[in-house]
């Protein structure tokens, strides 16, 4: 007998627990959004796009989520609408338990800003991604000069991305210049120099070089004695006055 009244049990908890999912995810008519909550899955905190912009686009396509019945809002439509945005990486939409729209965004990062020669005005992100600057001014180093789109993907990224992620060249390299394909410059804040990287290749070492340079060689000179300092040669450094 108790063994029968245990198994009846079990049968209407496992019941219950199913109709609890299925009302969950199948919200009711009746059940109206009570906001919208929108979150970012990254820790980066300078982003290209804010909370304001994506309820910004959420009224633009006339989706007024609060107040709506939850079986009104199609998330995978809201989901659609915010991807086509060139600052938006990814976007996942669900319901709180709370009944509210949570929107988590990840954003794209741009790494380099391009102003080329040729008129081409893009940000540029460590895989590839181009995205457009009409609207957006997101603090970043500069790339001017003889740039292909091909060119910056190829030799510029790991320029700027090792400039992006460190916390020294980033505030001290603020332009990247390209003559020519063959000869990449970089102009600091602090400092009158140029900098001539050469060719894209072993972009880390040149770099390294030159910190060291900065730490035992300008303090004794000043910085700004020399017009150019060049790391183009392996396991030198080329100073002209």
């Amino acid at each position: 007998m108790k063994t029968a009244i245990k198994i009846v049990l079990l049968l209407c908890i496992f019941g219950y627990m199913i109709f609890a999912v299925i009302k969950l995810s199948r919200p009711s008519e009746e059940v109206t959004c009570e906001g919208v909550v929108v979150s970012f899955t990254d820790t980066i905190t300078s982003k290209i796009i804010t909370e304001d912009d994506i309820h910004g686009m959420l009224r633009k396509n006339k989706i007024y989520a609060e107040g709506m019945p939850l079986s009104e809002i199609d998330l995978a439509q809201v989901e659609s609408l915010l991807q086509v945005n060139a600052y938006i990486d990814t976007v996942h939409c669900y319901y709180t338990g709370s009944g509210k729209l949570c929107i988590q965004v990840r954003a794209q990062h741009p790494i380099l800003h391009v102003m080329a020669q040729n008129g081409d005005d893009y940000y540029l992100d460590s895989k590839g991604v181009l995205m457009p600057v009409d609207t957006v001014n997101a603090d970043l180093c500069v790339a001017t000069g003889r740039i292909s789109r091909e060119f910056a993907r190829t030799k510029l990224i790991p320029l700027a991305q090792y400039i992006y992620e460190d916390d020294f060249w980033s505030k001290q390299i603020q332009q990247i210049h390209v003559p020519s394909e063959y000869q990449i410059e970089a102009y600091p804040r602090v400092g009158n120099h140029t900098i001539i990287l050469g060719d894209a290749s072993n972009i880390q070492n040149k770099l390294q070089r030159l910190m060291l340079f900065y730490r035992k060689g300008l303090p004794e000179v000043g910085w700004n004695k020399y017009k150019t300092i060049n790391l183009a040669f392996d396991g030198q450094i080329v100073c002209t006055k």
